[in-house]
């Protein structure tokens, strides 16, 4: 996650909470001694979230802390946990005594009391861990993920997040940022380390960035861009968008990704967002592209693909070649190398479409002889198989500040 909707406004509003808290030599809000400024470290990070609760015009603030400053895991007005303190504090000394009995043991020259003492730790640290529950985008909650690193789920972004999703607050914008000791702020992002195994889920798409006006995600192989026709195929990207920032327009997506493709997808937070990138697209200003696994062996370093194409009426969604009502349609395309899965060869390739079809890369693909690998429509696909074409770059215009924007994603096969 490269930066999730850390706004000039949220800044600002960071830099008043370090000043009090300086000002008033304690963390804690209202200020107590309980709290001094000196159970802090250059490596705590701080949180601020500015949250919209339903029907209600006034914005409120949640703040968050990462880790436990002084040994605290709640500090007055500051989110909670992502666990109950109380079932920690109670978990965490039930075996307190006897790991710290088998620790003198060992000290004591009992070195085979060591394999015990693992033990015990690993019990507790499950149990420990099996404490932790988050909230998601559409009001369920999730455990901790297995094996997770320790520590994931004690940052100070995804606590506030996980707050403003329990209580079905609007997420308007977040900052992350460590208090330096010359008093300025270093801001970051949401670590990808830890949060990103949670972020994705709780949040109901892979945000790799987001500000007040776009939002450009990691589309996963079998979602949807928009929502099909009937409820069982609502579910799809622009919905769970939508879903989590309802004052967004409910036709949110300024372009589409097939199902069965993953990659970069920009979303609009704004109307007239959507417009100017929604244009950019349809006058081709903007750059795409795709990395694809093609089945046999293209023996060229690089080609163009030059072939119309249209809707195969009677056989939908299907797209055919059709020279003389097709529309036109040109992919550029590169070869990246060569692989050998289960003793076939398969080209890497990388694609620079120069219009954008439905289906276009895949028709192309196979109407060459190279179908891609995993293509159910055009190709094969064996059980379990996905398509292996992923929108791997993307390069625009920002339609508010007119600035060239890049985002990469690396294709996941």
């Amino acid at each position: 996650m490269l930066s999730f909707l850390e706004t000039d406004e949220v800044r600002e509003e960071a830099k008043k909470m370090a000043t009090a808290i300086k000002n008033n030599a304690s963390v804690s809000f209202p200020p107590s001694p309980d709290f001094p400024l000196s159970i802090i470290s250059p490596s705590t990070t701080f949180a601020l979230l500015i949250a919209l609760p339903p029907s209600q015009k006034d914005y409120r603030i949640l703040r968050g802390f990462s880790g436990t400053p002084g040994g605290h895991l709640t500090i007055p007005g500051y989110v909670p946990p992502c666990f109950s303190a109380s079932a920690w504090a109670r978990t965490a000394l039930k075996h307190d005594n006897e790991i710290h009995k088998l620790t003198e043991e060992i000290n004591n020259g009992h070195i085979n009391k060591e394999a015990e003492r693992r033990q015990l730790t690993k019990e507790t640290m499950d149990e420990l861990t099996a404490l932790y529950s988050f909230s998601t985008w559409d009001g369920k909650r999730i455990p901790l993920i297995q094996n997770a690193p320790w520590g994931t789920g004690d940052c100070a972004g995804l606590r506030t997040i996980n707050m403003a999703l329990r209580r079905g607050w609007e997420i308007i914008a977040m900052a992350e940022f460590r208090i330096q000791e010359d008093g300025s702020l270093s801001f970051h992002s949401p670590c990808e380390e830890r949060c990103g195994l949670l972020l994705p889920e709780m949040l109901g798409l892979d945000y790799l960035y987001a500000d007040e006006d776009i939002a450009v995600i990691n589309k996963k192989e079998g979602m949807l861009s928009v929502p099909g026709r009937g409820d069982d195929k609502k579910d799809s990207a622009a919905y769970r968008f939508h879903a989590l920032f309802p004052r967004t327009p409910v036709e949110c997506t300024c372009h589409r990704l097939d199902m069965d493709t993953s990659g970069l997808l920009v979303l609009a937070f704004t109307k007239e967002a959507k417009r100017r990138l929604s244009m950019a697209f349809e006058n081709r200003e903007v750059k795409k592209e795709y990395e694809a696994l093609l089945e046999g062996l293209l023996m060229e370093e690089e080609g163009t693909i030059d072939i119309p194409i249209r809707l195969d009426v009677d056989n939908r969604p299907y797209q055919i070649k059709d020279l003389e009502h097709g529309k036109k349609a040109v992919t550029y395309w590169k070869r990246l190398g060569v692989e050998i899965i289960d003793g076939n060869k398969y080209t890497r390739v990388r694609f620079f479409p120069h219009t954008g079809r439905t289906h276009q890369l895949r028709v192309h693909s196979a109407l060459i002889g190279h179908p891609i690998k995993g293509d159910r429509l055009y190709g094969t696909r064996k059980e379990g198989e996905r398509l292996m074409l992923h929108a791997a770059r993307i390069e625009f215009a920002h339609p508010r500040t007119g600035k060239t924007v890049v985002f990469t994603s690396p294709a996941p096969f």
